[in-house]
């Protein structure tokens, strides 16, 4: 049986699996071209396909301080990723990605399904490695740093 005949049929019964496995080479492909060169890719896409992977439609999310209202993620945006990354031409090219890009005037604050490579960036610069990676320091702001060197300043990213 050939691999994507497997995650075709695996696609039936693992949806968001199968959509992650079927989608990981391209977007790994994808993550080269519009994540600047510093960056680990392979990471970043890594990390990306985890979180297309284990992502939960209808979860709460946090609603912030001072809005006591219950908020809830919407439906998967990467039911159309796949078409996206057709589109996009393989392999992919810079060029192409600069043209489905020219659409937004600036990068999402969360995945919202409009572009898998918008949604790429939005994934990373959200993270704790992209906001280390836009400010040059080791922030880690998911990390605890405890109390005794609090007001330190983060070290700088080399």
């Amino acid at each position: 049986m050939k691999r994507r005949h497997f995650l075709a049929v695996a696609a039936l019964f693992a949806p968001r699996w199968a959509r992650a496995q079927e989608l990981s080479p391209a977007i790994h492909d994808l993550a080269k071209i519009v994540l600047p060169t510093k960056v680990d890719a392979n990471k970043a896409a890594g990390n990306f396909v985890q979180w297309i992977r284990e992502y939960k439609p209808g979860a709460e999310i946090s609603s912030g301080y001072g809005n006591p209202r219950t908020q809830v993620v919407g439906a998967n945006p990467s039911a159309n990723y796949a078409d996206h990354l057709r589109a996009l031409g393989s392999p992919i090219t810079r060029a192409s990605v600069e043209a489905a890009l020219a659409q937004f005037d600036r990068i999402p604050p969360r995945p919202n399904g409009r572009h898998v490579a918008a949604d790429l960036l939005a994934h990373f610069y959200s993270s704790a490695e992209g906001e280390d990676f836009l400010y040059g320091v080791a922030i880690k702001r998911d990390d605890c740093r405890g109390l005794a060197n609090s007001g330190d300043r983060p070290a700088r990213l080399t």
